[in-house]
């Protein structure tokens, strides 16, 4: 089976596949990747966000523009990796802030502005303590000059560049090497994550367990290795976009199935290679010899994106 790439190539070329994926949105144009939204507009990645505009991984917000790996916020602008945040712009690695205006890593702050490295603090401006009410009379004076500006304040920037950095962002962690970790156990080289454990080299993925290699995976996905978009997906491996199955290898939009082959764009299948329908001893036979045709030329466990697909032929005479 020496040219089981080229056939897969050839059968990914020959099948129609989804530009936006959604499930249970209302109002969503041009939002792929999402779930139980509501009046969204070029998000990619969200899930029970609503009325939220030019996004990137946005989840459980409300009136946020233009921000990305934000959760459980409102009416944020221009915000990164920040939890629980109301009202904030310009702000990064901030959580349970509020009215905060270029601020990073900050947490449990309120009314600040050009502040780095606070911890439940307010009425500060670029790390200095005010009164409330010098506070409210200095801002009125900053906001019109730096409002013109279109970039960072100067005095924001060199507290950064002054200021010690934390190793690692992220909280309740146990054993654990990477950036942005939360809640997780036995997590190496991860990062953007939550809810890990003994898990390795993983990005952007949340509620996995045993799995390596993953990307933009989450709910529940289990022993999985070099997957893309794996959503409750278990003992899978070399996957792209493949949600609620389980024993897939090499498949791409695969939905609802298991046992399955080198399949494109299938929705509840069983015992498929190629996307051709086999016996249940028939598949398991023809999947090993696969395999071990794959391991002795040396491209079983490559990522089959990266096979040569040059001269690929039409799907179908393959098949005749």
């Amino acid at each position: 089976m020496a040219n089981f790439f080229h056939r897969l190539q050839a059968l990914r070329q020959s099948r129609p596949m989804p530009c936006i994926i959604s499930i249970g949105s209302e109002n969503c144009a041009y939002a792929p990747y999402h779930a139980r939204g509501k009046n969204c507009y070029r998000l990619v990645g969200h899930v029970l966000s609503e009325d939220c505009y030019y996004g990137f991984w946005v989840g459980v917000c409300r009136d946020c523009t233009d921000c990305a790996f934000t959760e459980k916020s409102e009416l944020c602008y221009e915000c990164v990796d920040i939890q629980e945040c109301y009202s904030c712009n310009f702000c990064r690695d901030c959580w349970h802030c509020s009215d905060c205006n270029f601020c990073y890593d900050c947490k449990g702050c309120q009314n600040c502005f050009g502040c780095v490295n606070l911890r439940n603090k307010q009425f500060h401006i670029f790390n200095k303590s005010y009164s409330r009410d010098e506070y409210f009379e200095k801002m009125l004076a900053l906001k019109k000059t730096y409002q013109t500006l279109g970039s960072p304040p100067p005095e924001f920037l060199d507290l950064q560049s002054q200021l010690p950095r934390i190793a690692i962002q992220g909280f309740n962690n146990e054993n654990v090497v990477g950036d942005h970790i939360f809640n997780s156990k036995n997590a190496f080289y991860c990062f953007d994550v939550s809810e890990q454990e003994d898990t390795s080299y993983i990005f952007n993925s949340h509620h996995i367990k045993d799995c390596m290699d993953l990307n933009y995976s989450s709910i529940g996905t289990e022993m999985c290795y070099m997957c893309h978009s794996g959503v409750t997906l278990f003992n899978s491996n070399f996957c792209s976009v493949c949600w609620y199955s389980q024993n897939l290898e090499y498949c791409e939009y695969v939905f609802n199935s298991h046992d399955c082959f080198g399949c494109v764009s299938r929705n509840h299948a069983e015992y498929e290679i190629l996307n051709q329908k086999y016996s249940k001893d028939e598949y398991f036979k023809k999947v090993a010899q696969i395999k071990d045709e794959l391991k002795a030329d040396g491209s079983y466990g490559n990522w089959w994106w990266e096979s040569p697909y040059e001269d690929v032929k039409p799907f179908s005479s393959f098949m005749a």
